[in-house]
């Protein structure tokens, strides 16, 4: 097995001799990154060869000899700029040999790009934007809509605020540009059903329903004689209707329709009230999910009293109610974050809930100047732009503000009570109103994303989007944007279709696709013994999926953290390159009689470490450090074996909480090794002799802090049964 030994032109001290084993080559350069380096490694590398390369930080190294994949020790950062000896030095390298024994050779698996083509599920502005980018790029696109018009959400609204512009200005050119353009097929009253295969080659079923009006004049004779009046988000149609967008045609809502045939009798053109349903295949390269906001069931919400009272309104039938003229109040109250951030409903922020509800007050008040507008909040999000609109609603347009979270809504005669506190008078106040409207927050649309393989946890799938920027990260092919990924107001949305729309034309543009990243294995045989299902649980991305008996791993959807690797208990599952096998091998080599163990997060902890080698930080020589993906990719046996090969205690550094690389590892850490405390002191090792940290990148001080700290050894003679130990 070759190992290349980097001096960094003489900035590195190589031992005259390394102590790693039978069968080992040691090759020592001056400047291993440079072309000559590079050549001499070429000659020496054989197609089966393990590469080992000994020089300066993997951050560095990477760049040079990716196309090796070798293991890069770091013995410049680790070693001799902090003052180590040889001895760690050789330690660190023969680690690696031993890891490299073990090791199989990966080739990195490439995936055609068969179908140059997408299919945009949602034909809000989201959805047509990105249809719209798509198709400018040269591709196909399928737009998918499941409703019976185009324009989701924003057809349904009067103007787009803050700037008070009516979504025909949006809406309307961007229908237009879609519709007529080569490369854009559109299916109305189209559901995705199911979806087989993976990046550049994914068969799609969805059902249509065929046009039930045919050769439509838009003459409104079938609307008028309609019997079936029923509410449509706050305004009154009929069960046959018409939205002024795209298809020019009447359609029938058929879950309500009794079909009784007037329509049919004066229908100058065709109607059809028995309409097939077909499935249709689709082969494209990539899905793009784009179905905008769904409101959070405010009836849930008991003591607002929606959908008891009659005037408890949520903001989209409001504002349908006071464009249409349908209502005509004196007084108004508005709720922002009716239910959020609450633990009994939804938890979190929904982020454009108090634009909405702004604009709702601005809307009644353009409308009606002489209504009294009450608005309250529990923090008001006015970030950017929606600052000045803040200050137009509260000192022109005279809304009043108030900084509370209502308690209570009850009737009193044909008015509504609102009781709610006000913090900053500190006052219960009760306000009568005509109206009160609920700005709730907005819900994930569960159903689509478990059809596309999506995590789904009653949250937005902020795991999955947060994954895809990555720059490391595996090939998706599945992309959400828009409202779909999290709540987004127009402007927003449109910016984000856009940025969507150039990931999937960079796809589309390469005729395959490189898997980057170590993705998970499971073996079969090992793991239908136990069909614990622990890794579907713990895996942040819903790489591991249940295919007939067995669990597999979607290698484009595995971000290679280790986290379910971690999890099984049978070591069915492994993850490739940081293994079992791999990592204990690595552990025994490293890891003396009296060292320090450290396995560092190679996002964070293992950066700090780096810093604190070229800041010239002074340590104890006796600290190991071994590079992991994650700390989620610990379990209590990797730490066991460390204290078995002699170390006198062992360190974890990770990611600050919320700022893991991959979501949640570290906290998944934190709770795997707090239950592997208890197992160490019935084995007679202090507990205290292992440590959980979180170090930021450049807190190199702080590792060398923690690590000055652990220097002082600990009474080997622990005994468990000692409580005052």
């Amino acid at each position: 097995m070759p190992v290349f030994v980097c001096n960094c032109q003489g900035e590195i001290k190589v031992p005259q001799k390394l102590n790693l084993g039978k069968d080992i080559t040691v090759y020592e350069h001056a400047h291993l990154c440079s072309a000559d380096g590079i050549k001499e490694i070429e000659k020496v590398i054989g197609s089966d060869d393990k590469l080992i390369i000994a020089g300066c930080t993997p951050r560095i190294a990477g760049r040079f000899f990716a196309k090796f994949d070798p293991e890069i020790v770091n013995i410049r950062e680790q070693a001799t700029w902090v003052g180590h000896d040889e001895n760690k030095i050789n330690d660190l390298i023969k680690g690696a040999v031993e890891k490299a024994k073990v090791s199989k050779k990966i080739t990195r698996k490439k995936i055609k790009i068969k179908n140059k083509s997408a299919m945009v599920i949602g034909a809000g502005v989201t959805g047509l934007e990105v249809a719209r980018q798509v198709a400018e790029g040269g591709y196909k696109v399928y737009l998918i809509e499941k409703e019976p018009f185009l324009g989701g959400m924003v057809a349904r609204l009067d103007r787009l605020y803050p700037e008070a512009t009516p979504n025909s200005h949006t809406l309307y050119p961007l229908i237009n540009d879609v519709l007529v353009h080569d490369n854009v097929e559109v299916y109305t009253e189209a559901e995705l059903t199911e979806i087989e295969g993976g990046i550049g080659n994914y068969t799609a079923k969805i059902r249509v329903r065929e046009a039930c009006v045919s050769n439509c004049i838009l003459c409104n004779r079938c609307e008028v004689v309609c019997p079936i009046v029923l509410e449509d988000n706050g305004i009154k149609r009929k069960a046959i209707y018409y939205v002024p967008t795209y298809p020019d045609s009447y359609s029938i809502d058929f879950e309500h329709c009794n079909k009784c045939g007037e329509c049919v009798k004066v229908c100058p053109a065709k109607i059809n009230l028995e309409p097939e349903t077909k499935i249709i295949e689709l082969q494209v390269g990539t899905i793009i999910a784009a179905t905008g906001l769904s409101f959070f069931d405010a009836t849930q919400i008991e003591e607002y009293g929606y959908g008891r009272y009659a005037k408890v309104l949520n903001t989209l039938e409001f504002e349908r109610k006071i464009v249409s003229g349908a209502i005509r109040p004196k007084s108004v109250v508005i709720i922002n974050c009716a239910g959020s951030r609450d633990e009994h409903y939804l938890h979190y922020c929904s982020q454009v809930c108090c634009l909405i509800g702004m604009k709702e007050a601005k809307l009644v008040k353009d409308k009606f100047a002489d209504v009294d507008v009450y608005l309250t909040y529990i923090d008001l999000r006015s970030y950017g732009e929606l600052e000045r609109f803040y200050t137009i609603l509260r000192d022109t347009c005279g809304v009043n503000f108030i900084n509370g979270r209502p308690a209570e809504i009850f009737e009193r005669g044909d008015k509504l009570i609102v009781k709610t506190e006000d913090i900053a008078a500190g006052e219960l106040l009760e306000i009568e109103t005509d109206y009160v409207v609920l700005s709730t927050g907005f819900v994930p649309n569960e159903p689509l994303l478990r059809i596309l393989g999506i995590p789904v946890k009653g949250e937005f799938p902020n795991e999955y989007v947060s994954a895809q920027l990555s720059i490391d990260s595996n090939p998706r092919g599945i992309y959400i944007a828009g409202g779909c990924a999290f709540p987004r107001n127009v402007k927003e949305s449109l910016v984000n279709a856009r940025e969507v729309a150039a990931s999937v034309n960079n796809l589309l543009k390469r005729n395959e696709a490189v898997i980057k990243t170590p993705v998970a294995k499971i073996d079969s045989d090992i793991c239908s013994a136990l069909n614990c299902r622990v890794c579907i649980v713990t895996c942040p991305y819903g790489a591991v999926k249940e295919v007939g008996e067995e669990f597999e791993v979607d290698e484009l959807m595995c971000m290679g953290c280790g986290v379910c690797s971690a999890a099984c208990g049978a070591g069915a599952n492994q993850l490739e390159t940081y293994t079992d096998k791999e990592i204990l091998a690595q552990i025994r080599g490293t890891i003396r009689e009296g060292s320090i163990g450290c396995f560092l997060c190679k996002w964070s902890a293992y950066e700090a470490a780096d810093k604190a080698g070229y800041e010239r930080l002074k340590y104890p020589k006796e600290v190991r450090i071994i590079r992991i993906p994650c700390t989620g990719r610990m379990d209590a046996q990797l730490v066991m074996e460390a204290f078995n090969a002699g170390a006198d205690s062992v360190l974890i550094g990770g990611c600050y909480p919320d700022s893991c690389h991959y979501e949640s590892g570290n906290f998944k850490a934190r709770r795997r090794l707090k239950l592997a405390k208890p197992v160490l002191a019935q084995l007679g090792i202090d507990p205290k002799r292992l440590r959980l940290e979180w170090i930021g990148k450049d807190e190199s001080g702080k590792l060398v802090e923690i690590l000055n700290e652990m220097s002082q050894k600990f009474d080997r003679r622990y005994c468990a049964q000692d409580k005052t130990a």
